[in-house]
């Protein structure tokens, strides 16, 4: 799991960011260590002193960070600052990304204003209780002038608690630090994990794949579909305690189920396997059930997928709710309830099955909703899929906590869906395969 935290400087980020990495053994990255590299290369200073003059320097000509601070927060460099942005920004981000990897915590007041944001991660913001404390921890470790503190907080960020998992209002003490820490780490060792399998459609690529997310109970399991490529990022030694949801009998969606069959014949033959893979399968086409029912070389149960009918895995409960997508297939969304926290995947849908969405989906934990198109491209409102704007409204009017938008065309920047969604609802994610979210 990848979790993020974040804050105003002098908040506590650090200190919570380290101990908290301490406690769960987790890599523990400091962006702004990162910053402080980047200016001991050359080549960075020279864009820099070309973007503000050489008012970075001090009488000595040796680059001044409070210098450049300084010119950087007058309103004055409105342009320049933007220029800087763009450009520290992107060496930064390369940066990260070699940091980029599961059970590591990464502490960075700017990361709301990156596309690191859209990626799945448990998102931490640490609050003082008191500004007039942190002013004064701020003033003494950085030795700057109080107007210099203002015009530093004039031009930082402010940040929306929705956004977040966890707000941690600090008042400085160890007690109540040490308690919201146990707290998360409860949370991170005992929870439910989301898992992106695939993301993309109709097709796979190298580093993606088809429409699958599985659903951890420490070691029970739950894959809403299973698209093409998808079974490559699946751990087969979980395939003892799982159950396999199918949405609709496209492709896409279910193709790999052939995969997860024949690898549960295989182990059971090899004494790896005690339970069978559990399918819950679309009654309809016949003739795509049917030749699935037909494959011999597997050990697994088939159930059939019925409205207003409850089931049970493990402690995963589930339901489903009838869509409007295409008239060659039956297609269902799933509502799945545990340890009263709920998940709803919409599965393809058309905006015409808004209103039946917004009401299955009401306050549930995660939306995980289809967004195959913009509206840019000019689709019309009522069709076979959902864009990501409709996926937004989706989310904004049933009150989800949180919207993972998925079902990409592969050739489609995808930080284009997440910034159409964002523009109707802000606590938002693009499926990436290998994020992992805490239910």
């Amino acid at each position: 799991m990848i979790v993020y935290i974040t804050g105003k400087s002098g908040s506590g980020k650090s200190t919570i960011a380290k101990a908290l990495a301490q406690k769960l053994d987790y890599d523990y990255v400091d962006v702004d260590s990162i910053v402080h590299n980047m200016y001991k290369n050359l080549d960075v200073l020279r864009r820099v002193e070309q973007i503000f003059g050489d008012c970075i320097y001090d009488e000595n000509g040796k680059f001044d960070r409070k210098k450049l601070g300084q010119v950087y927060f007058s309103k004055q460099n409105q342009s320049a600052k933007k220029l800087f942005d763009e450009y520290t920004l992107d060496i930064i981000g390369q940066e990260l990304h070699k940091k980029f990897k599961d059970n590591v915590i990464i502490d960075w007041a700017m990361l709301p204003i990156t596309d690191f944001w859209a990626r799945g991660a448990l998102r931490v913001l640490i609050k003082p209780i008191s500004d007039d404390e942190r002013f004064g921890k701020l003033l003494a470790r950085d030795n700057i002038s109080k107007d210099y503190l203002m015009q530093r907080e004039q031009a930082g960020l402010d940040y929306n608690e929705d956004e977040y998992d966890y707000v941690f209002y600090n008042d400085y003490t160890d007690i109540m630090q040490v308690e919201f820490i146990q707290k998360v780490c409860d949370d991170i060792q005992n929870g439910v994990f989301l898992t992106i399998l695939g993301t993309q459609s109709p097709y796979a690529k190298p580093s993606n794949a088809c429409p699958s997310y599985l659903l951890n109970d420490r070691g029970k399991c739950l894959l809403l579909d299973c698209g093409s490529g998808s079974h490559r990022f699946f751990d087969f030694n979980l395939l003892n305690n799982l159950g396999i949801v199918i949405s609709h009998l496209h492709r896409d969606h279910y193709n790999d189920i052939y995969n997860y069959m024949y690898t549960s014949y295989v182990f059971k033959n090899q004494k790896k396997l005690i339970n069978p893979v559990n399918l819950y399968l679309p009654r309809e086409p016949r003739a795509i059930l049917e030749d699935i029912a037909r494959e011999k070389l597997s050990f697994s149960n088939i159930h059939n997928i019925e409205e207003n009918n409850f089931y049970k895995y493990g402690n995963f409960q589930f339901e489903f709710l009838l869509i409007d997508h295409s008239p060659d297939v039956l297609t269902y969304a799933t509502k799945i309830t545990i340890n009263n926290k709920s998940l709803v995947y919409t599965g393809d849908c058309s905006y015409s099955s808004r209103d039946r969405l917004v009401n299955f989906s009401k306050g549930a934990d995660i939306l995980i909703c289809e967004s195959s198109f913009l509206r840019e491209h000019g689709f019309p409102t009522i069709c076979n899929h959902l864009t990501a704007y409709q996926a937004g409204t989706i989310a904004r009017d049933s009150g989800v906590k949180k919207l993972i938008l998925t079902h990409f065309w592969p050739e489609e920047d995808v930080m284009k869906y997440y910034n159409e969604a964002k523009k109707v609802f802000c606590n938002l994610f693009v499926a990436i395969e290998n994020d992992k979210y805490l239910l």
